[in-house]
């Protein structure tokens, strides 16, 4: 085994919980957005992932992967265009090295599409166009599209924000359901992710920096 391989090793057995190796400020952003995620998959009729084909696009390292097999997932896959990260992500969960907006996947392959913070990483519109437009292709008639990404990031200019206007645009003619999440991370970072500092402000809609949204694929 080589050193990478035994470092892989190590960090998976550490990782009793998705937010074992997380700092305060961290773990915070990560529980209460995986506590909406949860939320919402209920609302839609998903209590349970186990059985369910799960996909998710723009995977990098493999976090969302890793929680959602800690929350039972059994059949759950990624694809990441970066393949350092790729091959990190592959602690977790098969993942595939490739583009968003050419999947190499079958129609209809998938119970539930993830996209996290990746369609704000795509700098102009026809990539994010054609990344949904996969990430529909690739769920079953009634499967879901569960988008998490942020609508305002002023302090990072490499990566597009994608608001609730452009997403319902990419939906059209679906549906989609939008909740604002997310403390601003620079917040709950300054605060060190201190419970009883970051809940209150986080009942504000306006320091709320993250959309999340469910898009349902039509039933045939």
């Amino acid at each position: 085994m080589s050193f990478a391989d035994s470092t892989v090793a190590a960090r998976v057995v550490v990782e009793d919980t998705p937010y074992a190796l997380l700092n305060g400020a961290e773990r915070y952003i990560h529980e209460t957005r995986d506590r909406a995620l949860f939320a919402m998959l209920a609302r839609r009729g998903v209590e349970r992932l186990s059985g369910l084909r799960l996909l998710e696009l723009g995977c990098g390292e493999g976090a969302l992967l890793r929680t959602l097999q800690h929350h039972g997932a059994d059949r759950v896959v990624g694809v990441e265009i970066d393949r350092g990260r790729a091959a990190y992500a592959t602690a977790y969960a098969p993942v595939a090295v490739g583009d968003a907006a050419a999947l190499p996947y079958r129609d209809g392959s998938f119970d539930v599409v993830f996209a996290f913070t990746s369609l704000s990483s795509m700098p102009d519109r026809d990539g994010r166009r054609f990344a949904f437009a996969e990430a529909m292709r690739v769920l079953r008639p009634g499967g879901l599209a569960i988008v998490y990404d942020f609508w305002i990031n002023p302090l990072n200019r490499r990566a597009r924000p994608l608001g609730a206007r452009e997403l319902r645009a990419l939906a059209a003619p679906r549906p989609v359901e939008i909740e604002r999440v997310t403390l601003a991370p620079p917040v709950v970072r300054v605060l060190g992710g201190r419970r009883s500092l970051c809940a209150p402000l986080e009942r504000l809609s306006l320091l709320r920096t993250h959309l999340l949204a469910a898009v349902e694929k039509e039933s045939n």
